[in-house]
Parts: C-alpha cells; sequence; structure tokens
C-alpha cells in the first residue's frame, strides 16, 4: 500500500505478509530516478518489538510511517534499534 507521496516525485510502498515486511522508496523525477528496498523476514520479531499481534502490524506501522517523507528512514532506524535483521537495496 501506498504510505507517501509527494509532488517531487517520491513514492513509498509498505507490504505486508506474514513471511515478510518490505519498505519501497522510489524518488523519480525526470533528471533523477532512486530507489531503495528493506525488507525483513522476521516478523515474528517485528510482532515482539512492536508488542502486538501479526494482526495488528499494518496499524502499527501506519501510525509510525503514514505521511512521512523520512519514513524509510523511521522503518531502517526502528529495526536497527530493535536489532532485526532486513536485507536492504539501494539503487
Amino acid at each position: 500500500m501506498q504510505i507517501y507521496s509527494d509532488t517531487f516525485g517520491r513514492v513509498i510502498y509498505l507490504t505486508i505478509s506474514p513471511q515478510s515486511i518490505r519498505l519501497d522508496l522510489q524518488d523519480l523525477s525526470p533528471d533523477y530516478e532512486y530507489e531503495r528496498c528493506a525488507t525483513v523476514t522476521d516478523v515474528a520479531a517485528v510482532c515482539k518489538a512492536l508488542n502486538c499481534n501479526y494482526s495488528d502490524i499494518e496499524a502499527r506501522f501506519l501510525l509510525m510511517l503514514e505521511n512521512q517523507m523520512t519514513a524509510f528512514d523511521l522503518f531502517t532506524e526502528f529495526l536497527d534499534n530493535h536489532q532485526i535483521y532486513f536485507d536492504y537495496y539501494s539503487g
């Protein structure tokens, strides 16, 4: 689901499944393209860090990240602070 977009071409998507949680950031403009992706597969560790059940993860992350230009950084900082491993792609 799209959780952020602006007129400068930045779009951020959050995808949640029982197997993984993924945040995608795209900065797309006529002169510039940049993409980052963070994927965590230890969904149980995220639930523990958020002190919630799987069914509540989406609501918790929406409260934390929705409409935030820095949502990607907030997400990876959250994972780092709770020592949750995630795959990172930048290109």
